[in-house]
């Protein structure tokens, strides 16, 4: 199911411009986005997320959403490294109730989520070096 039609906001669309929210969770996701490199399912990435696949259409390699509440969804996009960038992910949300939620419950539960991944990767590459990170959460 793709979320083309639906609008993909990030914190700072949210909260502002400034948001401190934003940062955090931009560095939390920079120091997770290598070790995404070693999916090699996502849709069981999604489904140990309780998530769902998703193509928004906005040049990803893959996407995975997931409902947090009623009316409120994230989206994680991802770009794997190529000769010119590192692999970047990507938090975004959606829904008509996503105005009502706080930027720091966002950011707690973007990085819970983010750590959630790192536990796929490892759980999904036994006797595999992986990145430092995925061992630390």
């Amino acid at each position: 199911m793709g979320v083309t039609a639906i609008k993909l906001l990030s914190l700072a669309d949210i909260e502002g411009k400034v948001s401190p929210h934003q940062l955090q969770v931009k560095g939390a996701l920079k120091m997770r986005a290598a070790a995404l490199e070693y999916v090699r399912d996502v849709q069981a990435l999604a489904d140990y997320l309780g998530g769902s696949v998703e193509k928004p259409g906005i040049g990803e390699d893959w996407a995975v959403s997931k409902e947090l509440y009623p009316g409120v969804t994230m989206h994680f996009v991802y770009n794997r490294a190529d000769d010119e960038f590192p692999a970047s992910l990507r938090a975004l949300y959606s829904g008509d109730k996503i105005r009502m939620i706080k930027g720091d419950e966002l950011a707690t539960v973007t990085i819970s989520l983010a750590n959630q991944m790192l536990r796929y990767v490892r759980e999904a590459n036994p006797g595999v070096k992986l990145p430092e990170v995925c061992y630390k959460v």
